[in-house]
Formats: structure tokens, sequence, C-alpha cells
């Protein structure tokens, strides 16, 4: 038995010493193979027979932070929102509501992520200040505040991840590139279950000029979310596009704190003053008016520079010794000269400063603020908010509507809070709500 053992150990030895070099290239293409089939050719194949786009976008994203236009691809949360920015249903089927603090969400028994595991209440992974999240069992997700809070259903909106961006929507991520040494991502390959749809490449950009580059050497076939096409329209094979964005308003700030800007009058003057600018659509409200509690009763700051001039003309502000200065990022310079001039012609004196941050010290700023899909705008205009309240804005009125309105459950309640809280915040005039950006797109031909 001993000598049998011996023969085969030695056979072995002898095998492996003659032929290592043929087992270790054996070994390597069977390695290389397995990646090929699990890993490779089902990216291959499922960009086969289909329209491919590659994109390029600005900005600097990590998977923590991707833009919401391409996380809705890949996934969807436990609501959805509708156009005019009620929550409806995604993940989950139905909620109910106990004593305004307690939500129970039914989770949709059919939904799977990518890799093929079953959604359950456990997978719902949001971090809500002043919330509990609980899973009663698999399908029954339970939510308990500290208080009453309406805008949660759209806060539920965000879409739901796991690790490696896992989704459950209709794009799959195929491909990930981060830049070198960075978090930061440079490439992202999204391909579709359905064959009818096209997989997309996304690539990213720090700044413009880089973008348009990459647009030029054949790198993406088109550049999305641009703020001006200024400096390509003239290309030849080009297809542009624009729309206007309304979730998002350019408004101008008066700091109250400045003793100028605290009479009422002086501050709608100034909106008075401003003309239609280019073929930007005029603002009304710092409420998109395509969701559900926009009001029409509002103060309109129709151009009127008889009427600006005439208030101005009583003001200090009309003297040449008195100076404004009108704080612009670079994006809104062209905008700010328009403001200026308007103002200009009605006696006031301002001058622009470049800063695309927030000064410490301001008289006026400009800034493209983003509309939230719910109309609760706490953190923009209640007195507490000393960070976010850009215009050092004070109001009982409004303090008390912003209160309420964020507390109260009944959509119809609701409608009038916030058709009050326009109405008065859009007469006091602590900013003015100017026009709804644009954004555009080119394609090559």
């Amino acid at each position: 038995m001993r000598k049998h053992l011996l023969y085969w150990m030695f056979f072995i030895q002898t095998f492996l010493k003659r032929h290592s070099k043929q087992i270790i290239f054996a070994g390597i293409s069977g390695f290389l193979a397995t990646l090929f089939i699990f890993q490779i050719y089902p990216y291959l194949s499922m960009m086969a027979g289909r329209k491919h786009q590659r994109i390029g976008l600005i900005g600097n994203y990590t998977v923590n932070n991707l833009p919401l236009s391409i996380q809705n691809k890949i996934s969807f949360g436990l609501t959805g929102i509708l156009p005019d920015g009620q929550a409806t249903e995604a993940a989950g089927l139905s909620y109910s509501v106990e004593n305004n603090l307690i939500y129970k969400f039914k989770i949709k028994p059919n939904l799977k992520w990518h890799d093929g595991k079953q959604l359950t209440a456990g997978d719902v992974n949001y971090r809500i200040q002043g919330a509990e999240l609980k899973a009663e069992d698999n399908y029954t997700l339970e939510i308990k505040l500290k208080d009453a809070y309406a805008p949660l259903p759209i806060l539920l909106s965000q879409p739901l991840f796991r690790e490696r961006l896992i989704g459950l929507g209709l794009y799959r991520v195929a491909r990930l590139v981060k830049a070198q040494g960075s978090d930061q991502i440079s490439e992202l390959t999204i391909i579709p279950d359905s064959k009818d749809l096209p997989s997309e490449t996304y690539r990213f950009y720090s700044t413009k000029k880089d973008a348009v580059l990459a647009f030029k050497l054949g790198e993406v076939d088109s550049l999305q979310d641009l703020d001006n096409v200024q400096e390509v329209k003239s290309w030849k094979n080009l297809e542009v596009s624009e729309k206007t964005l309304y979730n998002r308003v350019i408004t101008l700030f008066y700091n109250l704190d400045v003793a100028k800007f605290k009479d009422k009058e002086i501050r709608q003057a100034f909106a008075y003053a401003i003309p239609p600018y280019d073929t930007y659509e005029k603002a009304a409200s710092p409420i998109s008016p395509l969701s559900w509690a926009y009001s029409q009763k509002l103060r309109l700051y129709q151009y009127d520079q008889e009427t600006a001039a005439k208030i101005l003309s009583k003001s200090p502000l009309a003297t040449s010794s008195s100076e404004l200065v009108l704080t612009s990022p670079v994006s809104t310079l062209n905008l700010a000269q328009h403001l200026v001039d308007a103002w200009t012609k009605v006696g006031v004196n301002v001058k622009i400063r470049v800063d695309n941050g927030i000064p410490e010290k301001y008289d006026m700023l400009l800034r493209t603020i983003p509309i939230p899909p719910d109309p609760d705008q706490y953190y923009l205009w209640q007195s507490t908010q000393q960070n976010t309240n850009l215009s050092n804005y004070s109001s009982a009125k409004i303090d008390q509507l912003l209160e309420v309105g964020r507390k109260t459950l009944d959509w119809e309640q609701r409608k009038k809070i916030y058709a009050d809280f326009q109405f008065y915040l859009v007469d006091d005039a602590p900013a003015i709500f100017l026009y709804y950006p644009k954004s555009y797109q080119i394609v090559r031909k």
C-alpha cells in the first residue's frame, strides 16, 4: 500500500514538473474565459442589436449624488411624483396614516432588485431626521414621526439603492468608472431590460469647456443640461433643443438687514423697473406653475418704468452718491447686466460683483434656486433658518403659514394655506422671482 502511494506521488510530481507551463497557461485561460462569460459577455450581448447613446454632462458626481434624472432610470422610490407634484405609488402599493404621525406602507410583492433579490420592507434604507423606520413584515413598513410632516410622501420618492447602485428600475448599471484616486465618477453605462430602449453611457466633465471639447472630439454624441449654447450654436450638423425648467427659478434676493431695503415699496419699485428678458418666461411665485399648490391670485410686477422711477425718485437711492452692489454668479452675468441697465434708467446706481458663492455681506443676491415638488419652503423663508434664509426675512404671518402648512395633511387645507403664503410673500417682496431658466441640449446630426 505504501509503495503504491509513493508511486502516485512520484508520478504526480513528475507530471507537474514536465507540464507546469501548460497547466499555468490553462489556468489563466480558464480564469479569463470565466471572467468573459460572467462579466464581459453579458455586457456585450445586451449592447448588441440596440441603439447606444453617449451623453456628456457637466458636474462632479459620486454614487451618492448622481443627477436625479439618471437615478430615476436606475431605480425608483417608495413613492413617485406626478407632474403636478403630488405623490403617487411606486415601490409602495398604498399607505395609511395614524394620528398624522405613523405611516404604514404596503410594499408591492412582485418587485425584484437588479440582482434578482426580492424587495422587502427591510430593504428600505431612507435616513430621515425625526423618523423611525421599522419593517413589520416583509411587505409592511412602518414610519413613525416625532412631529407631523406633510411632505414625507414626497421625500420617499427618492430612488432606492443597494450597494454598487443596484436598483429596481428599467435600467441597470453595466459599467462604472471612477476618476483615478477619487470617488468621482468619470463614466457610467446603464442598460435597459427592454431592447426597445437605448443603452446609455454618461461621461462627466468638470467644466463646460472640457465638455464642449469632448463633444468636438467625438467622445460624446450629445451634451445635456447646458445653461447656454452661444459658443456652439453656429456649428454645422448640430441640432439644438431647449426647454424651460419649471423646477428652478432665477431669483433676486434683497438683504433685508440693509436699511435701504426696509421699505416694501422700494423693493417693489425695483421689480417694476425690470423689463422682459430675452425669451425667458417670467416667474411670479416661488412655487412652480405646474404645481397643485400654485396660486394665480398674486401681485404681478409688470414692467412699469414710470411707476418705478416715481417711487425711487423720493428715495435716498436716487442720489448720485448712493451705490448698491448686485452679487451674481458667472452663469447669470448677462441677466445681472440687464437688471443694472434697467435700474440705471430709473436713477439708481448699481454695480455688479461676481461671486459664485454666498458672501457674508451683500445688498442684492442673484441666484437660481431649486423649486421642490412639495410647496413647503420652510428653509428659505422661515425666520429661524439663518443659514438658508437668504433675504434675512422675518414675518410672523409667513412663519405661521409655513409652520401650519408642513403639519397639515388635508390636501384642500394645504392648498389654501400655500395660496395665502404666496399672496403675502410676493406682496411683501423680500425677493423678486424673475424668470424660469432654460436648459439646452446639443446633438450631433
